[in-house]
């Protein structure tokens, strides 16, 4: 079996821990130990080679079976691809053949499912073949699996597609493991470690949390994402449940819960020691503001752990060491003719087996002064091999990721996306500083705010935000914004859309897609 195969292996059979799934109806945990994991991800890689499968497909909510595919299809020299369920609203006919397309497109030729989204992807489908995994990834397993040695790739992750169109990262196994190793060094876990997780493991940081876990031989408490967005206050509940120590979740969840959360009571969070927010830009005083809130509920700020990381490196880049909290960058940033004063969270150290850099050559800004802003570049153990159809990328290559951001003695600060850059009379504004200060106004909706730059190559080069409302007044709101960006940005919004809740478009991990809003806009001022 593969090395990445193997460390499971290792881990999960002789593990005195395991996993709790959480049933969405009753509202119960239901804990499964790791050895009887195994035995079911055994079952699944038999099936896997009985279909002769190279690579699966895997969708539906974080059940055990769920869970055991992903070791499973690992056993078996399979490269696994999650896809998201369908969400609220969808058209689930609709959702199950772009989902088939979608695998046909990068080479699965089996899929696992369950439930509802089991009975839609078989009802338009005979290719690729349909699993259910609950007879599929049962735990009655009498003789041991043995696996092929190698295997080129073991997870296809779809890139968050934020700022262009998705491409399929080809992660190999051996790149999988430096990353989970980096992970659980930098983060220390182990046997006494207990993991809550409500992330969509269609999401490179969901999927790597679960399997952080099994390496770890650590308790692992998952809930699906739905869960999370039909209650988010549950978290609080649910870390309170399993007393864990360590939790992650993007910025969104960190502002939700400490600007909403002022009158919750009875919960406990004394146990938390790393608290990773990843996946979006860190909002440093709503990340603040969450500590200062569930203070009173026994939670060290210092456990607060503001980290980078992207598909294409696996998962993990850079990580803070524990128990280090926020550590705030403040620095002078040009607005017109003065500066003002912007908080960037420093986002740690590259893990074991990763460099970063940050190319001054390739950035096109001077907004943040005393500081070298250059594009980030990444390279190391955990790296893509490269992207599915497109060519290999040679081993020690620096990888630019269009994020712009500079280097400090506590580590890496990211501005921005270098293609979200807005440019307004020869100035360069960075997005989300922008469109954090119009989600303070009344009525609009914090997290749901885009910032663009249109018609840079006419005679008037404008700002334009885009915000979901809800609200009474909203030409009040389109001044407030107005007059409050003006005097914290020193540019004077040449237009501000409101439009209702959920209209705004994302990817499937929830990140606001800025290039498709500015195509839109620019294609309705023509």
């Amino acid at each position: 079996m593969t090395e990445l195969a193997a460390a499971l292996t290792a881990a999960m059979r002789d593990a005195s821990t395991g996993v709790a799934v959480l049933d969405t109806d009753s509202g119960d945990w239901a804990r499964h130990p790791w050895p009887e994991v195994y035995a079911r991800a055994e079952n699944v890689a038999e099936r896997i080679s009985d279909d002769r499968a190279a690579t699966v497909g895997l969708v539906g909510d974080p059940t055990v079976e769920f869970i055991a595919a992903i070791p499973g299809a690992f056993l078996a020299g399979a490269a696994i691809s999650v896809l998201p369920g369908p969400i609220r609203r969808a058209d689930p006919d609709q959702w199950a053949v772009s989902t088939l397309e979608r695998f046909r497109s990068i080479g699965v030729t089996t899929v696992f499912g369950h439930g509802a989204e089991l009975t839609l992807l078989r009802k338009h489908t005979d290719a690729p073949v349909v699993h259910d995994l609950g007879q599929v990834a049962h735990p009655r397993r009498s003789t041991t699996y043995q696996g092929p040695d190698r295997a080129e790739v073991a997870i296809l992750q779809g890139t968050a597609g934020s700022t262009g169109t998705p491409r399929t990262a080809q992660i190999s196994p051996a790149a999988s493991l430096a990353n989970l190793r980096g992970l659980v060094g930098r983060v220390g876990v182990d046997q006494r470690s207990r993991l809550h997780s409500w992330l969509p493991i269609y999401h490179d940081m969901g999927l790597t949390f679960v399997l952080v876990a099994m390496l770890g031989r650590a308790e692992l408490w998952q809930a699906p994402t739905r869960a999370f967005a039909g209650s988010p206050f549950s978290w609080l509940k649910w870390l309170t449940e399993s007393r864990a120590d360590v939790t992650a979740a993007p910025n969104m969840a960190y502002n939700l819960i400490g600007k909403y959360g002022g009158s919750l009571s009875g919960f406990d969070l004394g146990n938390l020691r790393f608290v990773l927010n990843g996946g979006e830009p860190v909002d440093c005083e709503g990340y603040q503001r969450f500590a200062t809130e569930m203070g009173r509920f026994g939670f060290d700020p210092a456990s607060l752990a503001p980290s980078y990381g992207l598909a294409e490196s696996t998962c993990a880049v850079t990580i803070p060491e524990p128990l280090t909290g926020l550590r705030v960058d403040e620095v002078a940033v040009t607005a017109g003719a003065s500066e003002a004063v912007r908080r960037y969270a420093v986002l740690g150290h590259p893990i074991a087996g990763m460099e970063v850099r940050c190319n001054a050559e390739q950035a096109h800004t001077t907004d943040v002064s005393g500081r070298e802003v250059g594009e980030v570049e990444v390279r190391g153990s955990s790296l893509m091999t490269g992207y599915l159809g497109h060519a290999a990328i040679d081993p020690g290559e620096w990888l630019p990721t269009g994020d712009l951001g500079y280097l400090t003695d506590d580590g890496l600060v990211v501005c921005g996306r270098a293609k979200e850059l807005i440019t307004v009379a020869g100035r360069n504004l960075f997005p989300t500083e922008i469109e954090r200060i119009a989600g303070e106004i009344d009525g609009v909706r914090d997290g749901c705010v885009v910032a663009i730059g249109t018609g840079e190559a006419s005679s008037r080069p404008g700002l334009v935000i885009a915000a979901e409302f809800k609200g009474d007044d909203a030409p009040a709101a389109r001044s407030a914004v107005v007059a409050r960006v003006a005097a914290q940005c020193g540019v004077v919004p040449a237009d501000v859309v409101l439009v209702k809740p959920g209209a705004l478009p994302r990817t499937s991990s929830g990140k606001l897609r800025r290039l498709e809003v500015k195509r839109t806009l620019e294609g309705a001022n023509r």
